[in-house]
């Protein structure tokens, strides 16, 4: 039988505390707020995205719920168009932990915009950058992205969906 040793216990505590705190602001930062979207990933789960713009710079939050990557993998998300382009950069998130990835990024130029006005267009993707000893995970990629009034359950796979309309005002910077 393994033994942890007392260094192993405190970094695994420092560790969890440190999830906690940051999974705790992602959910704060996810309040009815901001401009919710969401969408289902192609193998089950959800993706959800907050626009906080009130803030001197927008920030995009996110929530990711899915059962494929393993807890402590190192995940990098993107928003893309239809075809597959970049379109916004959402960084590198938290760890993989009890199936789901969370995390914001200051958006830095206004291709959000239009992702934002016109949902359909847009699809996430993330990708597993650091494996934790585990089998390669495939990038996950969801469905078009829809507006979400931000009611509802976050982070509970196969919950229901909920397509009105959200609060607060969208601009355009153009169509793809």
């Amino acid at each position: 039988m393994k033994t942890w040793s007392r260094r192993t216990t405190v970094v695994t505590i420092l560790a969890a505390l440190g999830l906690v705190a940051t999974v705790t602001r992602t959910l704060a930062a996810l309040d009815d707020d901001g401009v919710h979207l969401r969408a289902d990933w192609q193998n089950g789960g959800e993706a959800w995205l907050e626009l906080e713009d009130r803030n001197a710079l927008p920030v995009i939050c996110f929530i990711w719920d899915n059962d494929a990557p393993q807890d402590g993998d190192g995940i990098e998300s993107t928003i893309l168009d239809r075809a597959g382009a970049e379109v916004v950069d959402l960084g590198i998130g938290d760890q993989w932990i009890d199936g789901s990835g969370s995390g914001c990024e200051v958006v830095r130029d206004d291709g959000f915009r239009d992702v934002f006005a016109n949902p359909e267009e847009y699809v996430v993707e993330v990708r597993v950058v650091e494996n934790q000893g585990t089998p390669v995970t495939p990038p996950l990629r969801s469905g078009p992205l829809e507006a979400h009034s931000g009611t509802g359950t976050v982070g509970t796979s196969g919950s229901g969906t909920d397509s009105g309309t959200t609060s607060g005002s969208r601009s355009s910077s153009g169509s793809n």
